[in-house]
Formats: C-alpha cells, structure tokens, sequence
C-alpha cells in the first residue's frame, strides 16, 4: 500500500513538475505566488512581530515583488527575525525568478523547454547554455559584491552617526540589499528622510538602486566593454535612455519643488533630493521627502516615471526602458520618414508589436486597479491613483494613502502589485511563441485615423 502511494504520489508530481516548468509563463506566477504566501504566513508567526495575516500577506508581497509599499511601520511592527524573513524575501524576489529558476535547471541538470531556452539566451545575450551559466555567475557575483561595498559605505556612515555599531550593522545590511533589489523598504519609521541631507547615505542607496535596475546588463556588458567589444543596440538604449530619464526627472522635479516641499534646503540638498527622487521613482520607492503635498508638476513626473521603470532582467519594474525607447524611436522615425534603425539595425515589426502589446495590457491593467480603488474606497482619488501606478510599476513610493485602506483595497494593492511583477515578463514570454512571420501577404485594409 506504501509503495502503491508513493508511486501515485511521484507520478503526480512529477506531472505538475513537466507542466509547471516546460513554459515560463507558468513558472513566474507559480514561483512568485509560492514565494508571496510563504513570506505572508512566515510574517504572520508570533516570532516575526505583531501584525494581521492580511498586514503580513501585503508585506509579503510587497517584498517579493519589491515594491516597498506598507501597511505597517516594518521598523517597529517586525522583530528583527521578522525583518531577516523579509530581507530574505526582497533578496529572492529582486534576483529575478528567470534567473534563479535558471539556476535551479542548471544545478539540477535539467533540460529546459525551447521557448525557456530562447528567452534565457535572450536576457543574458548569450548564444548557448554554457554562456547562461556563465553570464549568470556573473549577475550574482555582481549583485552580492555591490551589495557589499554599499553595505561597508552605510556601515560605517549609520555607525558614525549614531555611534553604534550594532545598529549601523542592521541598517546597513538591510538598507543594501533593499536599495539594490529595487525594493523601497527601510528599518526607518520615516524611511530616509531623516537622511535627507546626507549624500554618503542618499547617493550610496541611490547608485545601488540604479545599478540594481540595470544589473544583468551591467554584469554581462562590463567583461565585453573592458575588452574593448562593441556594445549592441540593446545595451546601448538602456544605457541613454536610463541617462536621459535621470537627468530629465531631476530637472523636473527640481523645478516643480523648489518652492513647494524642499523649500527650506540649500540648493545642493535641493538637487540631491530631487536627484534620489528621480531614482527612486524608477521603481525603488525609497522616500528622502514627504511626497503627500508634492505639486502637479511632481505628481505627473513621478507617474511618469514609474510607469517607465527600469531595464529588462534587472531588479525594476514598469513596462521597462527598451519598451519606451522603441516606441519613442519608431515614433521619431514615422514622423521622419525614415526606416525605423536605431545604431545600423532595423529594429523590426515584431519587436514593436510587442512593445504595443505590453503598454496596451499594463495601462489596462493599471486602469482596472485605479477603478476599483476609487470606487471601494474613502480617500482622495489622486492619492489613490498614485499608489495605483506605484503597485503596478513594483515603486513603492506613497502619498499616505496605502495605511488607510480597507481589507478589499489591500486586496486590490496586493493583486496590482504581483501582477505588475510578473505580467511584462510573462507577455513577452507569451508574444515570443505566439508571434511569427508569415510568408503569405493579404491585402492591405483601408481604416481611416481620423
């Protein structure tokens, strides 16, 4: 009888195992849906603090879709096991499911599906599976040593200030890994602002947020850049497009706020915090000022900019710089009357096709979530839209709307937050095995624009 279950049981996982991972599209939700109740029941435990399960569930969540966004003051509401799981959660959640499932099939010595295959290659540049073990050996390496020199720098600063180590330690290690991953979660009830005129810890958090957003690109294109190899199209758009959004959210919000919420500071405290802001809004979330009286200018800058996001395959969200690069790129060369190139390559129809399959989906998506939320609950509606497209973009940054939502608008956060995580990815994944070219030409419909 023993044998006879044992043998159904293993027929029956191994059935949901070949289902589950022979397509990405279902490893990402079932990964990071395990990942999120797992963390949720892991928060809700006597030994990791004091909050409800629905508090310890959005928490969770929040974490491993490194988002940052809280129901709770994590500061106090945590023990410090409570804070470790959490760490723990962004750490996971902020390497990337492709990554670390990846790293699984390889360590496992499992063979992956062509479509898996396909895209692996495609994030790590890489031309077989031998160059994926390799460019993968090279994003940890790269995330655990950033992480590191960010962790000795705030050491020693947090040490500093409040002459004790033991705290500096607890700050610094988490602040790190939190800054790195993108994640918006700070062991400060007030997040950084009381930090908000100190440049070792804002740019410090600032730089690993930037390179987080951009590591697998960093940690593959570095090698090949020492070299003296020429960088792709691909990189090279993530590179200006990352540079461009900085430098433009930076002089926008600078602008919006000088005599709105940074009155008061010096004009290099002014550019510092305007600068943080604009890297935060790229999805990390960490807050250097009180955001809930920000300017209109600020408030569509900061959307914006969520939205946007940070590069593929890195710790970031929103629909990613290379998505708007090429709508922005094909839209140029419409109006130019040009073939749509970008460095000596075309880029093709396929390409744009799924940049305006993503954007169309994730603003949907976005639409739905703001809807609900203004419907169901009690708050100004701007604030409300704004922790909206925070959730969705994996941010974290608020406007003080978040902590006084209801069970059904946690509910609501909490589903816009996993699905902003994982739908891009599993779009594209989607469109990558549905989209083809076809030899047969039909004829050309006439729809008028106008």
């Amino acid at each position: 009888m023993l044998k006879l279950l044992k043998k159904i049981y293993g027929s029956f996982v191994d059935n949901i195992y070949s289902e589950v991972v022979k397509s990405p599209v279902r490893i990402l939700p079932i990964t990071f849906l395990f990942l999120c109740i797992l963390g949720g029941i892991l928060l809700f435990l006597p030994i990791s603090g004091r909050m409800s399960f629905i508090d310890a569930l959005f928490t969770a969540v929040s974490g491993v879709c490194v988002t940052g966004l809280s129901v709770s003051d994590i500061a106090t509401e945590l023990t410090t096991f409570g804070q470790f799981i959490l760490m723990l959660l962004i750490q996971v959640g902020g390497l990337g499911i492709m990554a670390i499932s990846s790293v699984i099939f390889l360590l496992l010595g499992k063979k992956m599906s062509v479509t898996y295959e396909k895209n692996a290659r495609s994030m790590f540049d890489a031309e077989s599976k031998g160059e994926i073990k390799e460019s993968l050996y090279l994003i940890f390496k790269y995330t655990f040593l950033l992480e590191f020199i960010g962790f000795v720098i705030m050491f020693i600063r947090f040490s500093f200030l409040q002459h004790d180590c033991i705290f500096g330690f607890k700050q610094a290690i988490f602040l790190a890994v939190s800054a790195f991953c993108n994640a918006g979660y700070a062991l400060i009830s007030d997040n950084l602002i009381p930090y908000n005129g100190d440049p070792y810890i804002i740019l410090t958090v600032a730089f690993l947020i930037i390179f987080g957003g951009i590591a697998p690109v960093m940690a593959i294109t570095l090698p090949k850049f020492l070299k003296g190899e020429k960088l792709s199209p691909v990189i090279t758009i993530v590179f200006i497009t990352t540079i461009i959004l900085l430098v433009l959210g930076t002089l926008l919000f600078l602008i919006s706020e000088t005599n709105g919420i940074l009155t008061g500071m010096s004009f290099s405290d002014k550019l510092l915090n305007s600068f943080f802001n604009s890297v935060s809004a790229r999805t990390a979330g960490f807050g250097s000022v009180d955001l809930s009286n920000i300017s209109c200018g600020s408030y569509l800058t900061l959307v914006f900019l969520m939205i946007v996001g940070g590069s593929p395959g890195g710790t970031a969200g929103g629909i990613k710089t290379t998505t708007f690069a090429v709508l922005v790129i094909t839209c140029i060369n419409i109006f130019s009357g040009k073939k749509n190139i970008v460095r000596n390559r075309e880029i093709s129809y396929e390409t744009v096709y799924k940049a305006i399959g993503l954007v169309f989906v994730y603003l949907l998506v976005l639409l739905i979530s703001i809807i609900m939320l203004i419907t169901t609950q009690s708050v100004a509606h701007t604030k409300l839209a704004f922790e909206a497209v925070s959730a969705m973009g994996t941010v974290g940054l608020s406007m003080g709307a978040t902590p006084y939502l209801d069970i059904f608008g946690k509910l609501v956060i909490i589903a816009t937050m996993y699905i902003g995580r994982v739908m891009p990815a599993m779009i594209i994944y989607y469109l990558n095995s549905k989209i083809t070219e076809f030899d047969v030409n039909y004829p050309k419909a006439k729809i008028s624009l106008t």
